[in-house]
C-alpha cells in the first residue's frame, strides 16, 4: 500500500505542478525565543498579486508563533500602514487581545511612522526582519506556501 501511494503521488500531474520543492536551510538557524501565551507573538505577511475575488487581490496572513494557527484577511494591494493596522484591529485584536511581540518583514506597511507610534502607545515591541528570513518569519512563509498551493488548485 505504501509503495502504491508513493507511486501515485509521484506521478500526480496536479501535485507535480502545484507542490513547492523544499530543501534544507543553508547554515545554522537561530530561532526566535517563543513566549508562553498563545497569540502573544504573531508574525504578519502579505500574499500579493492574486487574481481578484470579491473585490480583493491580496491576503494578509497573521500567524501565532506559539499555537501555529493562522488568520487570512482579504485586502487590497494598495493597503497602507494605517489600513493594515485597522485590519489587524478589526479582525485580530477583538479575538486575541493585546500581543507582546509583532514580527514583520514588510517595511512599507509595518515599519511606517504610523505603526511605530501605534505600537509605542500600546506597548507592543516591533521585531522586524529581512524578507524571506527563515529564522524569524519561517512559519509565516511556510503557511504562505500552503495557502498559495491551495489557491492554485482552486
Amino acid at each position: 500500500m505504501s509503495h502504491y501511494i508513493g507511486s501515485y503521488t509521484s506521478t500526480c500531474d496536479l501535485c507535480q505542478r502545484t507542490k513547492v520543492r523544499r530543501q534544507l536551510p543553508m547554515g545554522q538557524l537561530h530561532p526566535l525565543p517563543i513566549l508562553e501565551g498563545r497569540w502573544s507573538v504573531v508574525s504578519v505577511d502579505f500574499i500579493v498579486e492574486l487574481p481578484e475575488a470579491h473585490g480583493y487581490d491580496t491576503v494578509m496572513v497573521v500567524v501565532d508563533s506559539v499555537g501555529k494557527r493562522a488568520h487570512f484577511i482579504p485586502t487590497h494591494t494598495t493597503c497602507t500602514a494605517m489600513g493594515a493596522a485597522n485590519l489587524y484591529r478589526k479582525h485580530m485584536w477583538k479575538l486575541h487581545g493585546l500581543l507582546d511581540v509583532f514580527i514583520s518583514d514588510h517595511g512599507p506597511q509595518f515599519v511606517a511612522e504610523f505603526t511605530w507610534e501605534l505600537y509605542h502607545l500600546l506597548g507592543i515591541k516591533l521585531s522586524t526582519s529581512t524578507a524571506y528570513h527563515p529564522q524569524s518569519d519561517g512559519q509565516t512563509e511556510r503557511v504562505n506556501q500552503e495557502l498559495e498551493q491551495y489557491l492554485r488548485v482552486l
